[in-house]
């Protein structure tokens, strides 16, 4: 078939092949789509018939891009992206429009939630949402703003600007210390359970109580047993609620510590091994408020250095 070479595809044989481009898969475009496979497999042909050539090689086990194929895909979402902007800007014509924060859990419950309801205050013309999520987060897709994000690696194609890296440090509840207040050898609180923090494959980014007790010098001592959590945020509570020891994230445990909910065990810290960035793409900008509210965000991360 002689491809068409100014019609333009129906839009929707487009979308079809970028998501099967994306998940790799009929399957997950048909999820996605809510289609069946065989239906996103037509279009598909459909588009591929129009344009006179091959998008996909096929196998039992997906589908692969071919050269062309890789082409064609830069295009169709460079012009998605364009059509979200435009959509993004006719919102000036239907009154006010949101920002959308998206962080992770704890950062998002332990170090911006208390920081932006100043923000809220100065600024409540600025309607906000703000969601926590541990996905990673898809722009094109996903109707979030700004993603506080640990580690850039995942955003090549955005703007990412580091916030902070924070610092572990070795912090208890008053009730765990002899006399019920501080200060406090570590030694005479080293035989109390070690709370540990399990971050999955993120783990090694974060130090541990063995890098610590090495660090600190207390090669005698080693890492305790003690319950383990796989969100920095329930490591928190059960730190608050005397459960043992903790080395919980500076920006996290700040509050508390101030407030004498929480107890410095040294003056020790440890840096994590990977930053927190702030991720965002260019159209965002654009929004009112965005760029206040970007500013904003890196002055208060500032104060964590």
């Amino acid at each position: 078939m002689e491809p068409s070479t100014y019609r333009l595809p129906k839009l929707s044989n487009i979308m079809a092949f970028e998501t099967a481009a994306k998940t790799g898969s009929l399957a997950g475009a048909a999820d996605i789509l809510c289609l069946t496979p065989a239906a996103v497999s037509q279009q598909i042909r459909q588009l591929e018939d129009h344009l006179g050539v091959k998008l996909f090689l096929r196998s039992k086990h997906g589908v692969e891009l071919t050269e062309a194929g890789t082409s064609y895909l830069a295009f169709t979402q460079e012009a998605f992206e364009t059509l979200r902007t435009g959509q993004q800007s006719l919102a000036r014509y239907q009154g006010e429009q949101a920002l959308t924060i998206t962080a992770l859990p704890t950062l998002a419950s332990r170090w911006l939630m208390p920081r932006l309801y100043q923000w809220m205050a100065a600024h409540p013309h600025i309607q906000l949402r703000v969601q926590a999520t541990h996905s990673q987060i898809d722009f094109g897709t996903d109707p979030t703003d700004f993603y506080l994000s640990f580690g850039d690696e995942h955003y090549a194609a955005q703007h990412c600007v580091e916030l902070f890296r924070d610092r572990v440090m070795a912090v208890c509840s008053p009730a765990l210390l002899p006399g019920g207040r501080g200060p406090v050898a570590f030694e005479q609180v080293a035989d109390r359970p070690m709370i540990h923090i399990d971050w999955g494959r993120d783990g090694r980014f974060l130090p541990d109580w063995s890098e610590w007790l090495l660090a600190a010098g207390h090669t005698a001592s080693p890492a305790r047993s003690g319950p383990s959590f796989n969100l920095s945020s329930m490591a928190i509570d059960a730190a608050l609620a005397g459960q043992g020891l903790l080395l919980g994230q500076r920006a996290f445990v700040h509050d508390d510590l101030r407030q004498g909910r929480l107890v410095a065990l040294s003056t020790l810290t440890l840096p994590l091994n990977k930053a927190y960035y702030l991720v965002y793409p260019e159209r965002v900008l654009k929004k009112p408020g965005a760029r206040e509210l970007m500013e904003w965000l890196c002055e208060q991360a500032a104060q964590e250095c």
